[in-house]
């Protein structure tokens, strides 16, 4: 589903805006965001937790010039779900 179909299947529930559902949503992920690259780590209570973790830089061969090249670590984003998460969906 997108983003739209999110804020319609909310509104129908909570009877609030899509414009103030689809702010709440858009600063709820911005804070997510800022706590992973503050903390590289950000859980939501019974849901799971997102970690930032870099890769280690590495080296390969160019085959267009023959060069040898490196790169800089990668960020990378993990998921852990919690156990309730994983209770709701089992079933």
């Amino acid at each position: 589903m997108d983003k739209k179909v999110y804020l319609q299947k909310i509104k129908e529930k909570t009877g609030v805006s899509k414009k103030d559902i689809e702010f709440v949503i858009d600063e709820f992920i911005e804070e997510i965001k800022m706590n992973l690259i503050e903390n590289k780590k950000a859980s939501i209570t019974n849901f799971g937790t997102f970690s930032l973790k870099t890769t280690k830089p590495y080296s390969y061969f160019s085959p267009i010039d023959g060069s040898k090249m490196t790169t800089a670590g990668i960020n990378k984003i993990y998921f852990s779900s919690s156990k309730e998460l994983l209770k709701k969906i089992s079933r």
